[in-house]
């Protein structure tokens, strides 16, 4: 595999199954790989938010998690920055008119400013 297409690797964490699944076929489409030892690790904040925010941060210091990108997602941006002061997370409701979308151009623009950098 290619230093480019290995960057290019990205890693869905999302409770909803149908979210992942047309994430995934989005993400595909557009170049990316969805598989293990990912690039980029894509991670939906759910209620409770404090909960979840902790888990983030366990996960952000495993060992072949540390040196990945993070692209975060959430159903309520407001909450969520009110709760752990969150900022920077893409606020998706998955089948409003934006979503997936949304996702990939965020996980576009993490991954050049990756290579960039």
């Amino acid at each position: 595999m290619s230093e480019f297409a290995e960057k290019r690797r990205v890693a869905i964490f999302n409770s909803r199954p149908d979210f992942i699944e047309a994430l995934r076929v989005a993400l595909e489409e557009g170049g990316f790989t969805t598989n293990h030892k990912p690039a980029l690790i894509i991670y939906d904040l759910p209620r409770p938010y404090e909960r979840h925010w902790n888990f983030l941060k366990l996960l952000k210091e495993t060992g072949s998690l540390k040196a990945a990108t993070w692209v975060l997602t959430t159903t309520d941006k407001k909450a969520l920055e009110a709760a752990v002061g969150a900022s920077g997370v893409v606020e998706i409701i998955f089948g409003e008119p934006y979503g997936v979308a949304d996702v990939v151009e965020a996980v576009r623009k993490a991954l050049s400013t990756r290579l960039k950098g």
